[in-house]
């Protein structure tokens, strides 16, 4: 069993090593969406924050559009309700659309935060040294 799973560790390592050498496209955009909003240097630390509010309800918007598949597929073939795939599929969505939720909110906090009390700094660049 061992092997396997380093084998299948190599396979995905491998694939995303790839990808990341590829010019920007589709695919990449889509491997890569999920790495988030980077700040620009003299952005406002709120303004920053907003984007990740934006990028979290984002995802919320993708999870609503899977379970409305999902409704729609149980709706039309209701023997599809019992299959494992089904379960699992909805398991997983659940899971998913939990945790953007709480980044949504996690975010949403700390944005309110960052407006109400502050400190509200520009982004800046550090040196490589520095990080």
């Amino acid at each position: 069993m061992i092997p396997k799973i380093a084998i299948f560790y190599l396979i995905v390592f491998i694939t995303l090593i790839t990808l990341r050498w590829m010019r920007p496209n589709i695919v990449t955009l889509a491997a890569f969406s999920w790495f988030g909003p980077f700040p620009e240097e003299g952005e406002l630390l709120s303004s920053f924050k907003a984007k990740r509010i934006r990028y979290a309800f984002g995802w919320i918007v993708q999870f609503a559009a899977y379970f409305s598949l999902l409704t729609i597929l149980g709706v039309y073939f209701k023997s599809y309700f019992s299959e494992t795939f089904f379960l699992v599929a909805s398991f997983a969505g659940i899971i998913g659309g939990g945790m953007a939720l709480l980044a949504c909110i996690g975010f949403s906090v700390s944005w309110l935060k960052t407006i109400i009390i502050g400190p509200n700094p520009k982004c800046e660049r550090l040196a490589e040294y520095e990080i």
